[in-house]
């Protein structure tokens, strides 16, 4: 059955059923009035955006299945195992109150042979003189020969100041190095006595023995003294029951041994001496560390050969200054690591004549030579590079002129004018005229 549509519905002023049903349905897109100046209506672009979504937190980088730690972390380390280094090695400051180097020798000396004892408390090494100084303390060991109220230096309470006045000698001078009075010692108000250092300790410069001093810093000093004491009271020697120093000090160690000994008197009499002998040489700590230093400053030296090497073999100059800058920071540095050398000598001492003929003089001469070398290639490359950079005139020849368009076709098309009637027409003027 067909439908029959009214005039209404034919214009579009009523719609059929079908067609409202389909318009009744939401558009995807609203539509509204197109703007002025055009017939087509604007599409709205619907507002697809929406509030994003709390993203989930990315997972920890791993290696191997292990979360590494993180920068923060490691330079936190860092500063705190720094920190405990240095308070670890700052305990070293701390002094020992029990160390006590004598006491032992002082009551070995009290228990089996009390008399007088005399300890090196310091030994100064000058290597430059060379010359060493040992500072003495006068001590007597024993009751019958300690001053009362003096006991207890150096850590032993049988051994004290003597109780006699007495003068010590030191390798046979016919003055006395010191003298000791315990009378002169001063008393206090309060009815005690002090004591003062000056009064029983006294300095005593020796000359070293050189023959193995030129092998720093395996250098080796050896002393031999002779010391003996003589009572001012009665004029008698006193036999010196020992003579012990130091064995450690800041740039050496020192080995001390003493005998007993004798001198000749008048009417050849026997005078009871002690000699002693010690024996310097630097730690092995020292030794160490100077060697280091040795090696260090080496190593500069040959690093400069490198360099030098290294710019033969590169074109251009662009890196040669970088190379001369290394090089002259190692020639200001290798005087550096020599004055940094555990208690060095002079340029000028006797134990640094060989060190520094196999060491310190051929590493500035090496790296000196080599700053020259670097200089000269720097030169020669930046003239190079100017002569390179210069063009040389050329000579050029002029071009020819333009070429018309008929030649340019004559020459193309290999036209040639063709002159024989020419000499044709000549020929007949010529018989025309002699007949």
């Amino acid at each position: 059955m067909s439908t029959r549509h009214s005039f209404l519905s034919t214009t579009g002023l009523i719609r059929p059923p079908s067609v409202a049903s389909v318009a009744e349905e939401p558009l995807p897109f609203p539509y509204r009035h197109a703007r002025s100046g055009g017939t087509k209506p604007r599409r709205r672009t619907p507002n697809t955006e929406t509030q994003p979504a709390n993203k989930p937190l990315a997972p920890l980088p791993t290696r191997a299945g292990i979360v590494p730690l993180g920068p923060a972390f490691l330079i936190g380390i860092a500063v705190l195992l720094s920190l405990l280094f240095t308070t670890a090695l700052s305990c070293a400051f701390i002094p020992d109150e029990d160390e006590r180097p004598f006491a032992a020798v002082l009551e070995n000396a009290a228990a089996n042979t009390p008399g007088i004892v005399l300890i090196g408390d310091d030994v100064d090494v000058d290597i430059d003189e060379p010359a060493i100084t040992i500072r003495w303390s006068i001590i007597a060991c024993g009751p019958d020969f300690v001053l009362p109220g003096s006991e207890g230096t150096h850590g032993s309470l049988s051994c004290g100041l003597p109780v006699m006045p007495l003068a010590v000698f030191v390798d046979g001078d016919k003055e006395p190095a010191t003298t000791y009075d315990p009378s002169l010692f001063p008393f206090l108000i309060d009815g005690g006595q002090r004591n003062r250092r000056n009064m029983f300790q006294f300095d005593d410069d020796h000359v070293l023995d050189v023959h193995q001093a030129r092998n720093y810093p395996f250098d080796t000093y050896v002393l031999t003294s002779s010391l003996r004491a003589v009572s001012t009271a009665d004029n008698a020697s006193l036999p010196i029951q020992r003579l012990s120093t130091i064995s450690l000090t800041s740039s050496f160690v020192v080995t001390s041994s003493d005998t007993a000994s004798y001198l000749k008197g008048i009417n050849d009499t026997q005078e009871p001496s002690r000699d002693l002998t010690l024996q310097v040489v630097r730690p092995a700590e020292a030794r160490m560390y100077a060697l280091l230093l040795f090696g260090i400053s080496w190593m500069l030296a040959h690093a400069t050969m490198a360099l030098v090497v290294f710019s033969w073999n590169l074109e251009g100059a662009e890196r040669l200054p970088k190379y001369l800058a290394s090089t002259f920071i190692v020639i200001l540095l290798i005087p550096q690591l020599r004055n940094a050398m555990p208690d060095g000598p002079d340029f000028d001492g006797e134990s640094s004549r060989f060190y520094d003929s196999i060491g310190f003089f051929p590493q500035m001469l090496v790296s000196a030579v080599s700053a020259i070398m670097l200089i000269a290639m720097m030169v020669k490359r930046e003239i190079q590079a100017f002569e390179d950079s210069v063009i040389p005139e050329e000579v050029r020849k002029e071009a020819p002129g333009p070429i018309s368009a008929g030649l340019l076709r004559m020459r193309r098309g290999g036209a040639s004018v063709d002159i024989n009637h020419v000499r044709n027409l000549s020929r007949s003027l010529s018989v025309f005229g002699r007949s």
